[in-house]
């Protein structure tokens, strides 16, 4: 028995051509399709579409490949140990059945774990909601728990001892240029092929920042769904003076973000009494979600908001969040980017301006360390 890890449309994966690949060559070494299983590693986010389960396993094998959708709140998970906080961990029964665990992804820039794929497709992926939970909330501003960095990340460094407890065997993942195009694919063991990915990914992305500028512009690219458009707000937020302000543009996927968004922000607004950013280190040293109904990347997104606010302002552009939605996500509201810049130009009418293009695909490289908390 094969399983096949596959993550979710919050991610760049050309999962058709690489699962294609993948299956290819096991049927190249004697597996049958009934041996395989497909599994959508969706960590909290929600079940793939049936438009986008046809997009990611293609016509050619649709119908004849058995798919399913992770559920990380289910009570058929099965216990492989504990997290070094004393959480139980639980994961998909697909692993635990499995004679052969591949892990298909994406390597790109990630706010906590440095950068995406790799274990990661385990540890949220196929894991239990309340591990989740006390993984993210005990190391979400530790130190070493930074965009583009691997060293000495407890983030990261319990995702990988999750995945081996998990028995990862095999990683297939994409390498970015700063346009979402790929440039390499790896694959071995999810250590060492992950970190050849991130080496590659490292050498597309990054780029030196001699100084912070009065504003930053900023594409949310290649991020479009849901709470996931607020993840590259961190990269122009470093980039920028401390009062400074980001024009954040987007695109949401849909053309709505989901209501439970706009709510998540009113409690937490509500709940900080005009300190958002004490709320947040708050919960977080207690170990509590501002949102408990809500999904972790929605309190992800919001936590990480509300610390971003305490250093700059956003004013949002987007065709799909009107002037009301803005302000109830604590941003300014611009019906264009022109409208936008002149407003920042009334207030600063001469300043160092950085423009990201693809906030999402960009690994700042800062003169110094620069923390929200």
């Amino acid at each position: 028995k094969v399983v096949i890890l596959v993550d979710d449309f919050a991610r760049p994966t050309p999962k058709m051509e690489l699962l294609g690949c993948v299956i290819r060559h096991l049927e190249k070494l004697g597996i049958k399709y009934e041996q395989i299983d497909v599994l959508f590693a969706l960590g909290t986010h929600r079940p793939l579409s049936e438009a986008e389960v046809e997009e990611a396993l293609g016509k050619e094998f649709l119908g004849k490949i058995r798919y399913s959708h992770h559920d990380s709140r289910s009570d058929k998970l099965i216990s492989i140990g504990r997290l070094k906080t004393g959480g139980e961990v639980k994961i998909n029964p697909l692993l635990i059945e499995a004679d052969f665990r591949i892990g298909i992804g994406s390597i790109v820039p990630h706010p906590f774990s440095g950068f995406g794929g790799g274990p990661k497709i385990i540890m949220p992926g196929v894991a239990n909601f309340e591990a989740i939970r006390e993984h993210h909330l005990a190391h979400m501003i530790a130190p070493g728990t930074s965009l583009g960095n691997l060293q000495k990340n407890l983030f990261f460094e319990e995702i990988c001892e999750v995945a081996r407890k998990a028995k990862l065997d095999f990683i297939v993942n994409a390498v970015y240029n700063s346009r979402e195009e790929v440039k390499a694919v790896v694959s071995g063991h999810f250590i060492k092929a992950h970190r050849h990915g991130v080496d590659l990914t490292s050498k597309e992305l990054m780029v030196k920042i001699d100084q912070v500028a009065d504003v930053s512009i900023a594409s949310s690219f290649p991020y479009d769904e849901g709470p996931q458009i607020m993840k590259p707000l961190g990269t122009p937020a470093m980039m920028t003076k401390p009062g400074g302000t980001v024009i954040l543009t987007a695109r949401v996927r849909g053309g709505k973000l989901p209501d439970i968004l706009f709510q998540s922000f009113d409690t937490a607004f509500q709940l900080a009494e005009g300190d958002p950013k004490r709320l947040v280190l708050d919960y977080l040293r207690e170990g509590k979600l501002i949102a408990p109904n809500a999904p972790m990347d929605f309190n992800c997104a919001l936590k990480h908001t509300l610390l971003y606010l305490s250093r700059v302002k956003v004013i949002l552009v987007s065709q799909d969040v009107d002037r009301n939605q803005t302000a109830r996500l604590g941003f300014g509201y611009a019906s264009s980017l022109e409208e936008a810049i002149e407003r920042v130009k009334e207030e600063i009418p001469r300043g160092d301006v950085h423009i990201l293009p693809a906030a999402g695909l960009v690994i700042p490289v800062m003169k110094e360390e620069v923390r929200f908390h």
